[in-house]
């Protein structure tokens, strides 16, 4: 009875508070993957500790592995036993982790403190963005999924700009100061996220697992905008999906979830590739070509804020609009211009590289935010059902971050052995690569519910790749 009363008296969070703290994760993890940039330039600039290309390799990759062993985790887990516990304290891995990056006395303690940081990273992709869109009316959910995936440059831009500014005090602690600050926010964030309550889908998908009764459920779905229609299509999901063991692993790769399952990863592969070789290196590129020292910082910050934000705002403004296959098709196209635009800039004279470098930049972080850096994740979320959402996410989250740490970990060997042209020659063949897969294989799952995707199949029609809804038997 006092289980009841307390339910009874539950606040039930708005859709902005929900889109804002899910968002903190994002913010965190394009602070935290990008902070990482000020300490290899001040590494780089003033020797000051002892390190080689292997070693600077792995400072700037180790989160990402690490964020793919946080990611796959957490995502499985998530599916298993709920996604509101682990959503609340997934981020005190960026707490602790980014504390103890700052204290490092050598390379070898920044390398280890920065793969924990990276489980925070991999488990919150697995969640934040999953919570939101489940919790969301299907009709906003891409605009959901955009306000999350803005904050990510918002933390990007934040750390290039804190770190721009203890660089000038003093670059050889300032470094210290940019990495330690990333714990404030993820403090506030957990203590937040403690009044959060589970998520609907998951709820209704689990039964017998909600921690919160059938009246409160309704409550809840009813302040959020699911509909009773759409309760009831998540109900007929559930019985449809009554075989499948929640976060199964192997029910990714079968059938009709298999296909699926191979379209997310490759395209977002591709993408990582180019976005990671580009994003984490990008004071050093600037360096390369000819912008010194702490301005590199500054450009960065600008790449990130505004150009990265608007590009994102974009995609919150167009998902449900224009749909997700025409923004990657835009993006990816707008990223192979940057990569020729890269690829000119690495063997013209310094002051043509610079411009010519910077407004590849520019295309590169604007565009590419509104296209595939928004609709990767968005795709992975929508194209598999709830029992597998988060594991969908989890694993393409983790194999693209093993990804991200083959082009962070290689670009200094390929950019010294074949030269900065040929890396960026490379970069734009990918996105050539992903512009072409985008137009015949993925489909379009606008004005589709997450139910809806659930059941359909995944064809070609016409040479072109539609979800085809089931045929309504008739009685």
């Amino acid at each position: 009875m006092n289980t009841n009363n307390s339910e009874n008296q539950m606040k039930i969070p708005g859709r902005s508070v929900i889109t804002t703290l899910s968002a903190m994760g994002y913010f965190l993890d394009g602070y935290d993957l990008s902070v990482i940039s000020v300490f290899t330039l001040v590494l780089v600039t003033y020797k000051i500790f002892q390190y080689d290309a292997f070693t600077e390799s792995f400072v700037t990759g180790s989160a990402l592995l690490g964020a793919f062993v946080g990611a796959v985790l957490f995502g499985h887990f998530a599916d298993n036993i709920g996604r509101r516990y682990l959503y609340i304290f997934d981020l005190i891995f960026f707490a602790v982790f980014a504390i103890l990056s700052a204290v490092s006395t050598n390379i070898y303690e920044m390398i280890i403190f920065r793969f924990f940081v990276g489980w925070g990273v991999g488990a919150d992709y697995a969640l934040s963005p999953v919570y939101t869109t489940e919790m969301y009316p299907d009709k906003k959910r891409g605009a959901g999924y955009g306000w999350v995936w803005t904050f990510w440059s918002i933390g990007a831009g934040v750390a290039f700009g804190i770190g721009y500014l203890f660089y000038l005090v003093n670059p050889l602690t300032g470094w210290r100061w940019t990495l330690a600050i990333g714990a404030i926010p993820a403090i506030v964030t957990v203590i937040l996220r403690t009044r959060m309550p589970e998520s609907v889908r998951w709820d209704i998908i689990e039964p017998g697992k909600s921690k919160i009764s059938e009246k409160n459920l309704n409550t809840v779905a009813e302040k959020i905008g699911i509909t009773k229609e759409d309760i009831k299509a998540i109900i007929a999901e559930r019985e449809k999906e009554e075989t499948i063991a929640a976060g199964s692993f192997t029910a990714l790769f079968k059938g009709e979830y298999g296909k699926r399952t191979a379209i997310i990863w490759f395209q977002w592969i591709l993408y990582d590739l180019a976005g990671y070789g580009i994003g984490l290196y990008s004071p050093l590129i600037l360096t390369s070509l000819g912008v010194k020292g702490s301005t590199s910082l500054l450009f960065s910050l600008i790449f990130y804020m505004p150009v990265g934000f608007l590009g994102a705002f974009g995609a919150v403004m167009l998902n449900d609009r224009m749909g997700r296959r025409p923004l990657q098709i835009i993006g990816f196209g707008g990223m192979g211009i940057a990569m020729a635009m890269f690829f000119l800039a690495s063997g013209a004279v310094a002051s043509i590289a610079i411009v010519v470098g910077i407004a590849a930049f520019v295309i590169d972080y604007g565009i590419g935010n509104l296209g595939p850096g928004d609709t990767m994740g968005l795709y992975a979320i929508e194209l598999l059902p709830t029992k597998l959402r988060s594991s969908s996410m989890g694993g393409a989250t983790g194999i693209t971050r093993i990804a991200s740490f083959l082009s962070a970990f290689l670009f200094p060997f390929i950019s010294d052995t074949i030269g900065k042209p040929s890396f960026f020659f490379i970069l734009l063949a990918l996105m050539i690569l992903a512009f072409v897969f985008t137009i015949f294989f993925t489909p379009e799952t606008k004005g589709l519910t997450l139910e809806e995707i659930a059941v359909a199949s995944y064809k070609h029609v016409h040479g072109m790749p539609r979800l085809v809804m089931p045929e309504v038997k008739k009685e």
